[in-house]
Order: C-alpha cells, then sequence, then structure tokens
C-alpha cells in the first residue's frame, strides 16, 4: 500500500487547521478506501487520523464483515478506528439511515473533539446529485451539492476532498486495482430499488458515449459555478439585511422587485434553517413570487406551514395545516415537497419481517404495504365521513372517531396526509396501515411510505 499511494496526487487540504484531528467516515467501499488511503498517503495527515465505520445493520453478515474488513485496514494502516451501529435491525428508509449515521458522526466529534470529518463523495456523486436534483426542480443551493466544504451552524465541517481533487470513480477504482488494493462492495448499491441506484445505473449505461470521457468534470465546474452564484446571491441578501434572526424570522421589505434568483436564495436559506430544505420545485415558487412583490401568502412544505406577512418570513408558532381533498399523486422515490411523504419499493427480508411481525417498528413515520406495482398512490387531507380499517382492527371505522381514540391532539388532525392506493385509505401517519393491505410474510417490491415531516413522530402520542 506505501508504493501504490506514494504515486497518487495528493490531497489539497486548504481549510483544515495545521494541527487538528481529522475524523474520516469509511465505510469499506472503493471510494472511503481510496479516501483514507489518500489521507494516509501524506504523513503530516496520518498522526490526525480518526477512522468512522457506521453499520447500518441492514445487510446482516455482509454488514459485520464490512466493519471487520475496516477494522483489519486501520489497523494495518496503525490508524484508530471507532465502529457505530444502528439500534434496530433491517430495512429503513434512507432518510432513517442517514439520521442514525448522523447522530454518529455527531457523538465522535464530541467525544474525540473533532471539527472536520471527510467522506468519499466524488464526481460521480456530484453528477447524480445534479440529475436528481434537477428532476425535482432544485435552486442554486440544491444543484450546487455535494460541496468540497459544508459547514454547519452547529461550527463542524464536512469535507469532501475527492470533489476538491476532481476525481471520478472510474480514476478511484484503477487506482486500487493498480495496487491490488481490496474493498468491500455493497450490493444494494446496484439494486435498482432506489432512485440514486437507478440514475447510477441509467448514466453508467451510455454517459460517456453520448457526453463524452470527460462529463463528469462538466458537470463538477457546473455545480461550481452554481454554488459561486449562491454564495453571491447570499452575499447580496446580507447587504440588504436578509438575515435570519434569533427568532427565526427573516425580514423581506428590501426584497421586493429585486430578481427572483435573490428571493429563492433567502428562501432557501430561511428553510435550511428551519429544517426544510428537502422542499424544492414547483412548492417554493408562490412563496418567492411573495417575496419579490411584498404581498402576503402561505404555503405547505413538508407538512409545516410557512408565512410572509408584513415583510417578514416566518413559521407560526401554532398553526395548522388543512390539506384539502384534492388528491396529489405520489411518484416512487421522489419525495413530495407539501406533505413531506416520500414512496418507495423496497425488498422486505425474513429479518425485517420479524420486526415488522413483532410490531418493532413504529407506524408514526413509516408505513409497508402489499400494493401490486402499478397501482395509483396518491395522498389528500383527511374528508368528512373518511373510513379505513387499521392493521388488527375488526373492522373498518371513521378516521375521525380513529384519531380521538388514539389521543391525537384536535390541532394536528388535519395536519396529517391521508395515503390512498387506487382511492382506498392505506395509511395516516400515526396509525397502523390498513388491513387489506398487510404483508403476511417478507416480500420483494413492498411499498414503503415514510413520513418526512419536522413534526414527525415525537409529537404524536405513542
Amino acid at each position: 500500500m506505501r508504493a501504490t499511494v506514494a504515486a497518487w496526487p495528493r490531497l489539497a487540504m486548504g481549510g483544515l487547521l495545521p494541527t487538528e484531528r481529522i475524523g474520516v467516515a469509511v465505510s469499506g467501499g472503493a471510494d472511503s478506501v481510496y479516501l483514507l488511503l489518500a489521507l494516509w498517503a501524506d504523513e503530516t495527515l496520518r498522526p490526525r487520523l480518526r477512522v468512522l465505520h457506521f453499520n447500518h445493520r441492514v445487510r446482516g453478515e455482509a454488514a459485520e464483515g464490512d466493519a471487520r474488513f475496516v477494522q483489519a485496514l486501520c489497523a494495518a494502516l496503525d490508524v484508530p478506528c471507532v465502529v457505530g451501529e444502528r439500534g434496530t435491525v433491517g430495512l429503513a428508509s434512507e432518510a432513517e439511515l442517514r439520521a442514525a449515521r448522523m447522530d454518529f458522526f455527531a457523538q465522535q466529534r464530541a467525544a474525540q473533539g473533532l471539527r472536520v470529518i471527510a467522506t468519499a463523495h466524488h464526481l460521480d456523486d456530484v453528477v447524480e446529485t445534479m440529475l436528481m436534483r434537477f428532476a425535482r426542480g432544485a435552486g442554486l443551493a440544491g444543484l450546487a451539492a455535494p460541496r468540497e466544504w459544508q459547514a454547519f451552524r452547529a461550527g463542524h465541517v464536512h469535507w469532501r476532498p475527492l470533489i476538491g481533487a476532481r476525481l471520478p470513480k472510474a480514476e478511484l477504482l484503477a487506482a486500487l486495482a493498480a495496487g491490488a488494493i481490496p474493498w468491500h462492495e455493497d450490493a444494494t448499491n446496484q439494486q435498482p430499488i432506489a432512485v440514486r441506484n437507478r440514475v447510477r445505473a441509467w448514466v453508467g449505461q451510455g454517459g460517456t458515449e453520448a457526453l463524452g470521457p470527460t462529463f463528469t468534470q462538466g458537470f463538477g465546474a457546473s455545480a461550481r459555478h452554481l454554488d459561486d452564484a449562491h454564495t453571491a446571491l447570499l452575499a447580496w441578501a446580507d447587504e440588504l439585511g436578509c438575515t435570519v434572526q434569533p427568532d427565526g424570522s427573516i425580514g423581506t421589505a428590501a426584497l421586493r422587485g429585486r430578481p427572483p434568483a435573490l428571493a429563492h436564495a433567502v428562501l432557501s436559506r430561511f428553510l435550511a434553517e428551519h429544517g426544510l430544505s428537502s422542499a424544492s420545485g414547483p412548492s417554493l415558487e408562490p412563496l418567492v413570487a411573495a417575496l419579490v412583490t411584498a404581498r402576503d401568502a402561505q404555503s405547505t412544505l413538508l407538512a409545516r406551514l410557512v408565512v410572509h406577512k408584513g415583510g417578514r418570513l416566518f413559521l407560526p408558532r401554532s398553526a395548522s395545516v388543512a390539506y384539502g381533498p384534492g388528491l396529489r399523486p405520489l411518484v416512487l422515490g421522489q419525495l413530495d415537497a407539501e406533505s413531506g411523504l416520500l414512496a418507495e419499493r423496497v425488498d422486505v427480508d425474513d429479518a425485517h419481517w420479524v420486526k415488522l411481525s413483532r410490531g418493532d417498528i413504529s407506524a408514526d413515520s413509516v408505513a409497508y404495504l402489499n400494493v401490486p406495482q402499478g397501482m395509483d398512490v396518491a395522498w389528500r387531507g383527511r374528508m368528512e365521513g373518511d373510513r379505513y380499517q387499521p392493521l388488527g382492527s375488526p373492522g373498518s371505522a371513521k378516521l375521525s372517531d380513529i384519531l380521538i381514540n388514539r389521543k391525537i391532539p384536535a390541532e394536528q388532525r388535519e395536519s396529517l396526509p391521508v395515503v390512498l392506493v387506487d382511492n382506498t385509505i392505506q395509511w395516516v401517519p400515526g396509525q397502523p396501515p390498513a388491513h387489506s393491505a398487510r404483508l403476511v410474510g417478507p416480500q420483494k417490491g413492498a411499498l414503503r411510505l415514510t413520513w418526512l415531516s419536522p413534526c414527525l413522530s415525537s409529537d404524536l402520542p405513542r
């Protein structure tokens, strides 16, 4: 390994403090193995590295093998390694897995005094992210992600040096293969269920042929230009006084008559402050228009009410959302910006089925349904006379009675989206899924519904 990595390009370290420790997220895959070795190759960095490996406990023995591999690699390199793991076993949504991983990183930042955590994102990740966000109508901030340096309000930083080095996946694999350096391949990265995996396969099948051998570098350059533009707009917003106040609001009077791009940047800043940055696309357009015309307006984003009134953008402290009866379709793999609902097709294996059948997975925020492929999935607000039969109930009942019996506060009942499949109610967050769509055992391609609102299950009675 020493001989191999000696010829690798050194990674730029402009954002690091002279002697600080560096956390390195290592999954055991090719990307993170390359990142660790590239950092380790620099003798000034070597004693400062601290490897963090997180076992999501989704893939059983394969995941345990990844952890053992990372520990053995770190032992060979004489680099300290900490292994964490998710508290539960089996399938979970991407959002749940990411939240568990971020919690582990936060714990290690505090325990080891880490400001910077390096991750192995590269130019292919930039391409995939940009394509997915173009499809959902993201703004400059979303299209510029993932960035080489990402600073958080709490003071920590995510560093992605492979993006800064402008390295595509093919170069990483070639470098590892040339030195016969092993890694562990995550088989789930090839499954076509996740949107990113489908985009990755689509680009891999014809990206180079259609766009040329350097198309990933082109996407990377475009992302940097977009980030520069977003940074410039935020600097302009600062000059105008459109900054987040201690109460979480932003004054917007100075945006009247300004370009919509500036208003969009200010709105993105506000949403990021309140954990609503996943909302994007057409759902933001009414608020952007209100900012530049100084009109009062309000929109529902991820089940939260966002209000622009009297030259101020804010979240009301005690406002409930009323969705109304209009049906809105759910597109598989795409987060619905208004409701915070995400519909995905997943495989429920034996271990995960055991947890579902025991009731170990709460329906507050996630439900698994036996729904055939091709059926229409949609959502709407609660309507008078709505009925359904929750899993395990002897018969159907009025949804209003179910919510009252389960002690859902009155102000929250209208804020819960109602999910329908072929116009039949199948799930309401906080409630069991419909008995008619229950799983009866392990199943491939089950429909998983996740509610990703910031007012998630912590506010719902157990």
